[in-house]
């Protein structure tokens, strides 16, 4: 895959779904066409065209991430039927856990994002629980070739609209990183530990990788 691609799910991604949301009536749909709307162009024309330092990047990234997604709602959502089984310190610590992770997976990518890359947000579904947004993306190598991308939406308990999933070419970048926790967790009898331990070293992984480019 093309780091094109791989930084249009980034994009996607900074911008999971939660028994803690509330449901997301029919009136929320445009509600969530604009912050979806409001997440791409953040996004574009923050990291696109830019030559950023690393540091600044970084704290840029986050900041995107955490206006855009709600951490705990994004944990909840990737861990599942094993969230509510571990406490709430683990909870909060695998939140901020999972935001690093996030964020150094994906800003050494942002520092060669060519300009080109653009979204079109096209129209909204109620979906009762959440809302469907469709879009197309384009990439700079394939400017005419749309990408489409559908975004799902939540409301959050402090009624915040949040971006909770998306599915670009057919996979959800959400159900995707849950079956891949979801396993480490089968393997080490549902303890948080093994997992918040692999997460750290790919972490320290990707910072030595980012530092050096």
């Amino acid at each position: 895959m093309s780091w094109s691609r791989t930084f249009l799910g980034m994009v996607i991604l900074a911008l999971g779904l939660s028994q803690m949301s509330t449901p997301c009536r029919a009136a929320d749909v445009d509600l969530a066409r604009r912050t979806v709307q409001s997440a791409v162009d953040e996004g574009l024309s923050t990291f696109v065209g830019k030559t950023i330092p690393l540091e600044q990047r970084t704290r840029l990234l986050d900041s995107l991430l955490r206006r855009y997604v709600d951490p705990t709602m994004l944990s909840a959502s990737i861990l599942g039927r094993y969230w509510p089984k571990i406490t709430p310190a683990e909870q909060s610590a695998f939140s901020e856990l999972f935001v690093r992770y996030l964020v150094t997976s994906y800003v050494g990518l942002l520092g060669r994002a060519e300009s080109g890359l653009r979204f079109t947000v096209e129209g909204g579904q109620d979906l009762g629980a959440r809302a469907r947004v469709l879009s197309n993306a384009y990439l700079p190598s394939e400017p005419v070739t749309p990408i489409p991308v559908v975004w799902e939406v939540a409301t959050n308990p402090q009624g915040k609209p949040v971006v909770m999933d998306l599915t670009a070419q057919g996979v959800s970048l959400i159900r995707a990183m849950h079956d891949d926790f979801a396993s480490v967790l089968r393997s080490s009898g549902g303890k948080i530990e093994p997992l918040m331990a692999g997460l750290q070293r790919k972490i320290d992984d990707n910072e030595k990788v980012n530092a050096g480019r």
